[in-house]
């Protein structure tokens, strides 16, 4: 009897802890994902926006393994129609490993990427209440290389959370930051991330004013067609789960209640 307690009990736990009773998003909805560093771990809370190399390189694989086409993030607003198996794989900020860590990755199993840009910032300035390891970010020419493979966004010049600037501000950021990423790549920027998920009417409004085709949000949730082009629910990945938890966002958005 006891056994049978024990057995319950653990089952109650893991089905608590993953939600893999919830009911699976149909392939035919893309699968947007946030990243940010592809970094090792430095042993502190931040670690969680650090996912490992060996890390990232297993869920690229397992994308490829079962058939997952990659789509950059402009790329997947111009189909017409979603085809079945559609991810889109993008990183916020643009630190300097997406170039060094996960760049190799995604060329050797031939995926692309979206990566929103806080242009011309040597480092992570931002975070530093947030972590004790201030990080390098793209340099122009890490950013030229990357351009086989990967679209550049823009996520403002300065990573400020829009909803507390003033509308000014806002159209200030929103055209700076659009203006500096095409001056560095040399093509049109079309792809825009809020900072922090902070947005609003105005904010979205200014967006597209600003000649944005697209941004993204960090509410989870799948991509349908039909759905706002200004308002993309993602898939956030951190670096402080398991290929498990990869798994279950990927098939059903949510890993845990």
């Amino acid at each position: 009897m006891i056994w049978i307690l024990v057995i319950l009990a653990v089952f109650i736990g893991f089905s608590l802890r993953f939600n893999w009773w919830r009911k699976s998003e149909s392939f035919y909805h893309a699968r947007v994902l946030m990243y940010h560093s592809i970094a090792e771990h430095k042993g502190e809370k931040f670690d969680k926006w650090r996912v490992k190399p060996e890390d990232f390189e297993k869920q690229i694989s397992w994308l490829g393994k079962n058939g997952f086409a990659s789509y950059t993030i402009s790329e997947l607003c111009d189909l017409k129609e979603l085809p079945q198996k559609s991810v889109c794989i993008t990183f916020d900020d643009g630190y300097a490993d997406n170039f060094t860590n996960a760049y190799p990755i995604l060329k050797k199993h031939g995926f692309k990427a979206t990566i929103y840009l806080v242009p011309n910032q040597e480092t992570n300035h931002w975070e530093q209440k947030n972590t004790k390891y201030i990080s390098r970010m793209l340099s122009g020419n890490e950013i030229l290389k990357m351009g086989d493979i990967v679209e550049f966004g823009s996520h403002t010049m300065s990573h400020l959370n829009l909803e507390r600037a003033s509308l000014g501000e806002v159209k200030d950021e929103l055209i700076k930051s659009k203006q500096a990423v095409e001056n560095i790549t040399k093509k049109e920027c079309k792809a825009f991330a809020y900072p922090y998920g902070k947005y609003n009417d105005d904010i979205v409004r200014l967006t597209k004013n600003a000649g944005y085709k697209n941004a993204t949000i960090v509410k989870r949730g799948v991509f349908k067609a039909g759905d706002d082009k200004f308002e993309i629910k993602r898939i956030g990945v951190l670096g402080t789960e398991g290929f498990f938890d990869f798994w279950l966002k990927f098939h059903k958005v949510r890993n845990k209640l």
